[in-house]
């Protein structure tokens, strides 16, 4: 997922608050409030040392905030659980996703004392009801006993008045109804009450309290319960005194928190685990995994299976997406059961992503084994109404990490082996190639500053001839792309075009370098003496289908003072392949004004004759691949026989044919033996700097 700012998380969680809570505030208030609470929960993350329980406080804040409901809470946990792994300023903190578990079960027991401060608020405000009752007995018995019985005897808190020696004097129906008893209380004493194990501290917590009633007594403890059985409560005492101020009774509060205690449970159960299947979400599995690597776990190595559903988005877009949460249950119920035998933590990430954690045995199945068994369980069809789905997935597998390595760059590690495995098909898996990772992340970091370069002035063009095969005259000259990288240093055509394909750049990208071109190309030939080749640019498959290329096209040679038959355009197989027809459309719209279109990346499929059939194209050039593979085979090999056949079958319909990528003299005799019409590549004219290139043709 990509990283966040945090006034998005906020505005996110703000959202979320909307559906199940009315604040009194108006949004401003509300989200400032919420930025506060955000920046001290990082602030607490990132932290050195880390004391999660000032987590707590922000909790109580947000109780002052209004925040009051549990539904209110459980949005809190999970918008912070989902969306605060992806913040920038977490990055590179050791243990992140165990710290922000223990963050977030803080806040939840903050929540809970918030709360429970507004209840105690209510319950002295009822102890001092009771004092001034008690007061008011003396000027006026009979209603200040009314009102004390009302009071005492309607009160959801359990509560007991004793003398100070623990005698019981009165205790109400609520104290009666949290220990189990149908009927009054039988114990004689307040320590009756007590729990076991807590008896002793609070006698003396009792005591304390009457030598100072100044100290605040609200603490978590155990009563004992009829039935034998303990009750989780909040115990809370006071020193009721005589007006004189001498200490009288004791007066004890108990409010039951057996269901927060498991709602907090369920919170941090929600903090950690993936809502929809029950599994480890993955803030869990991270920490799972940190644990492991470094020893905490009985087994000496471990192996990460990081899965990515094939086709899921099928199912959701023509089933609906209650199908696709049904297949991802089913999915997690298939993966507990592959590996149920194994010390395994499965784990669902976002959407149709899953990963295992397996601790390794020595009667762990191989790798292979299990890979197969899981694709073999997924494809048993499961029935949604009357449509039998399954599920395949593409499985990038890391074995036995070392210790030292981070969970982070372990799943990236696997994320990048997922993506280079869903790109050869379906029901894919493979182990971590660490060397085709590092050429990943090398692409990926081009990728990423490929914008900046591109508005700084990096990205130029340079000029490669096309010539005839029987003179080597220059017909055309091909725009390619040169990024001058300030550490990589000239990156050529071929890299700048695997960069562009990871952004989003391809169309503007492509629309600059048409308008460049023609500009360029224009001048020179207004400053020389003879005329010019060609101007030759190979459109992306984007660029090829762009609903407005007709317009920038035209746009760009009006400004240029360009003539269309000076430019040859060249469109991919691929995109004129198409059902849409949108590239087909734009080929017969620019032959009809005169431009000569290409027909590039021949020869990959067996369709591309058909599509040569049917298309007004002027030219074919050969793909790349096609090239490479006739320069590594033999002239006896199947493929070179096929394509010396093919060259000719082409020529018979009237198209010439243009191969690049040759680099000596054997393959440019080669290629005109069987007689293609023009050549490129580095033995027919290295590539030259618009400025070198300038020179060639103008004096």
């Amino acid at each position: 997922m990509a990283p966040v700012r945090r006034v998005e998380l906020v505005t996110r969680w703000a959202r979320e608050l909307d559906q199940v809570i009315y604040l009194a505030r108006s949004r401003d208030d509300i989200e400032h409030a919420l930025t506060s609470a955000l920046d001290d929960v990082v602030r607490t993350l990132t932290a050195d040392p880390f004391r999660p329980e000032r987590a707590a406080v922000v909790a109580e804040r947000l109780v002052e905030l209004g925040l009051t409901s549990s539904e209110s809470l459980e949005r809190s946990i999970e918008v912070l659980g989902k969306g605060m792994p992806h913040l920038p300023e977490l990055d590179g903190i050791d243990a992140a996703a165990e710290k922000l578990v223990r963050v977030l079960s803080t806040m939840a027991r903050g929540f809970s004392d918030g709360m429970r401060q507004r209840l105690f608020d209510e319950q002295e405000g009822l102890t001092r009801a009771l004092i001034q009752a008690r007061e008011n007995a003396e000027r006026a018995l009979s209603d200040s006993e009314a009102r004390f019985e009302e009071i005492f005897s309607t009160s959801s808190v359990g509560m007991a008045i004793s003398d100070l020696d623990g005698t019981l004097l009165r205790t109400n129906r609520a104290l009666a109804a949290i220990l189990g008893h149908r009927g009054p209380l039988s114990a004689a004493r307040l320590e009756d009450l007590f729990h076991a194990e807590d008896a002793e501290y609070l006698r003396l917590r009792y005591q304390v309290l009457l030598e100072d009633d100044s100290l605040p007594f609200r603490e978590r403890r155990r009563l004992l319960r009829e039935d034998g059985e303990e009750a989780l409560v909040f115990l809370s005492a006071s020193v009721l005194r005589d007006p004189d101020g001498t200490p009288r009774y004791f007066v004890t509060s108990a409010e039951d928190v057996s269901d927060k205690h498991l709602l907090e449970g369920q919170l941090q159960f929600q903090a950690t685990h993936d809502v929809l299947t029950g599994l480890a979400n993955r803030s869990r599995f991270t920490g799972r995994l940190e644990e492991a690597l470094r020893g905490s776990c009985s087994h000496d190595d471990v192996t990460v299976f990081h899965l990515d559903l094939d086709g899921f988005r099928t199912v959701n877009n023509g089933l609906g997406r209650d199908a696709g949460d049904r297949l991802l249950q089913t999915v997690a119920s298939r993966l507990r059961e592959v590996f149920g035998e194994e010390s395994a933590t499965v784990a669902r990430f976002d959407g149709d992503e899953f990963a295992v954690l397996v601790e390794n045995t020595p009667a762990t199945p191989s790798i292979a084994s299990l890979a197969a068994r899981i694709n073999d369980e997924l494809a048993e069809p499961v029935y949604i109404g009357e449509h039998g789905v399954a599920a395949t997935a593409t499985i990038a597998v890391m074995h036995r990490p070392p210790h030292d390595a981070l969970p982070a760059e372990i799943l990236r590690a696997t994320d990048l082996t997922l993506q280079r495995l869903k790109t050869t098909g379906r029901r894919q898996w493979g182990v971590v190639d660490a060397e085709a990772n590092e050429r990943d992340r090398e692409l990926f970091s081009l990728a990423s500053s490929m914008p900046g370069a591109w508005e700084n002035g990096e990205i130029a063009l340079e000029y490669q001839p096309l010539v005839s095969a029987a003179d080597r005259r220059p017909v055309a000259l091909q725009a390619l792309l040169r990024w001058n990288h300030p550490d990589y240093g000239r990156l050529d055509h071929t890299r700048c075009l695997e960069a562009l394909a990871e952004t989003g750049l391809a169309m503007p990208i492509g629309r600059w370098m048409l308008d460049q071109a023609c500009t360029q190309l224009s001048g020179w030939a207004a400053r020389s003496d003879e005329p010019l080749p060609k101007l030759y640019v190979e459109l992306s498959t984007e660029l090829a289908g762009d609903p407005d290329l007709i317009a920038t096209v035209h746009g760009v040679l009006t400004a240029a003072h360009l003539e269309p038959e000076r430019l040859r355009l060249g469109m991919p197989v691929q995109a004129l392949c198409r059902v849409d027809g949108l590239a087909e459309d734009n080929l017969d719209v620019l032959t009809d004004l005169g431009m000569e279109v290409v027909l590039y990346e021949f020869g990959n499929s067996r369709g591309d004759l058909a599509c040569l059939e049917d298309l007004p194209v002027h030219a074919v050039k050969m793909a790349g691949k096609v090239v490479s593979r006739v320069a590594r085979q033999g002239d006896n090999a199947l493929f070179t026989r096929s394509i010396r056949q093919l060259v000719p079958l082409i020529r018979d319909s009237g198209t010439p044919v243009i191969v690049g990528n040759v680099d000596s003299q054997a393959q440019y005799d080669w290629w005109r033996a069987i007689g293609v019409d023009a050549l490129q590549g580095d033995f027919t004219g290295t590539t030259a700097s618009s400025h070198d290139t300038e020179h060639l043709f103008v004096a």
